[in-house]
């Protein structure tokens, strides 16, 4: 198949997806817009949309497949749909969270408030009803975003962030340190409760010998070096599931701490090893395994399993395949 991603890139998932696609046989071209100092690198064109429209044409007269990524397409007010349609173009939509998640929603289903996205609630909805008119088929990376698209596309597929495992080095915590490193590392200090993790800090740095670390403003490949170089990694406190920061984390072999919805988890597979905190608990789940070096380094080990098991970049990509021929 000839197959193109296209605009956004997303935590490296373009590019991790293109990677495998073309190991697996295909044709793939990936095209990105966004740059932010994270910097992903390899596998995918980063480009702009002035140039990227310049190759429409040729792309609409070369490419199978269209896979579109958050929320974005070639034109605005996504006025290439009609024509990729027109051209009998088969089109998926892969939805991030951040371009569905509604506020309205959010009260509904999550118990903590979240920082509004880029989009306003009328926005999202007159964008996901333009999309879905002329797209029949969306993909999401778990149910805490499934909620958000699904009255609005005739298919949803849920299908798991994706991660090269080779990309990861894997280091367990050690069974005998007494001073481990917990590293907190937001894209988005509000998004990801970050003000409960430092104060859960404050709490407990009289009750146990440990360095905290938090990362920020630094690209992803700089990013990598320091997380291999901790003992506990601190996710998310807010959203209600894990991204792929707990990904790659587990990928190294540590144990990530994060709130997941009950209602999530209950959709992801029983093995998941992620330590559940909320604000109101972070300071004593912290403390217990500051405490415990011995769970630390079992959690790493269930962490880098769980990886293998179900976010290796060939099975998701297996996963892809299967969704594309139902296209």
């Amino acid at each position: 198949m000839k197959i193109v991603h296209a605009p956004t890139e997303i935590a490296g998932q373009m590019g991790t997806l293109c990677k495998e696609l073309r190991k697996k046989g295909h044709e793939v071209s990936g095209y990105n817009w966004f740059h932010t100092y994270l910097s992903y690198q390899g596998d995918i064109i980063n480009t702009d949309a002035w140039e990227l429209i310049k190759e429409l044409d040729f792309l609409i007269n070369n490419t199978d497949i269209f896979h579109f990524h958050n929320a974005n397409t070639f034109l605005q007010n996504f006025e290439d749909l009609p024509i990729l349609k027109e051209n009998g173009k088969k089109m998926i939509m892969q939805h991030w969270g951040s371009d569905v998640r509604t506020v309205k929603m959010v009260k509904k289903l999550n118990p903590y408030p979240l920082v509004p996205t880029y989009y306003t609630d009328r926005e999202i909805h007159k964008q996901l009803t333009t999309i879905s008119k002329y797209i029949d088929t969306a993909i999401v990376q778990d149910y805490e975003a499934y909620h958000y698209v699904k009255d609005y596309y005739k298919n949803v597929f849920v299908l798991p962030l994706a991660c090269n495992l080779n990309d990861f080095r894997v280091s367990y915590p050690s069974v005998t340190n007494d001073n481990p490193l917990i590293v907190h590392a937001p894209t988005n200090r509000k998004f990801k409760g970050s003000h409960y993790v430092e104060r859960a800090i404050r709490r407990i740095q009289n009750k146990g010998k440990f360095t905290y670390k938090m990362i920020e403003k630094m690209s992803h490949e700089k990013a990598v070096s320091e997380y291999l170089k901790a003992d506990i990694i601190v996710d998310q406190l807010l959203c209600g599931t894990y991204g792929m920061f707990s990904v790659e984390a587990m990928a190294m072999g540590k144990p990530v701490v994060a709130f997941i919805r009950e209602d999530v988890r209950e959709k992801f597979p029983k093995d998941l090893p992620i330590v559940q905190a909320t604000p109101e608990t972070i300071a004593d789940v912290l403390l217990e395994l500051v405490q415990n070096p011995k769970r630390r380094n079992e959690l790493g080990r269930a962490g880098r399993r769980y990886v293998e098991k179900y976010h290796s970049a060939e099975r998701v990509t297996d996963k892809l395949l299967k969704i594309y021929q139902k296209l």
